[in-house]
């Protein structure tokens, strides 16, 4: 299943998506603001990540798709504050991430590629 496949059947379950204004990192997870207040995402409740490259016309380069623990799913794109320094420590807190250096230049370079999927948590 393509990544645009699975974000799409995460929508289709009525997960609802909210702007995300800022991404706070810390050693137990990331706070995402959002207008209507903040949520808290673990470390440990990370199941997948995934990246796209935005269309031409939206307000950013990228957006990194996040799953968590119960089925939520979050969108923050390039353009948010903080997206850098998230992207940084998601690589220092999960295990086999593929680093933003790679993946941003695989999907810049590939004019057929939108998606990859970053991270997936193995069953353990």
């Amino acid at each position: 299943m393509s990544w645009i496949d699975k974000v799409n059947q995460w929508a289709l379950k009525g997960i609802r998506l909210k702007a995300v204004e800022r991404v706070e990192t810390d050693d137990l997870g990331s706070t995402l603001i959002q207008g209507d207040g903040n949520h808290f995402i673990r470390w440990s409740d990370v199941q997948e990540i995934a990246v796209l490259k935005q269309p031409s016309l939206a307000r950013g380069s990228f957006a990194v798709a996040i799953r968590g623990a119960g089925s939520t799913l979050t969108i923050v794109d390039d353009t948010v504050a903080g997206f850098a320094e998230f992207c940084q420590e998601i690589t220092r807190r999960l295990k086999d991430v593929v680093p933003y250096e790679t993946w941003a230049v695989e999907l810049t370079a590939s004019p057929q590629q939108t998606g990859k999927v970053i991270f997936r948590r193995t069953p353990n």
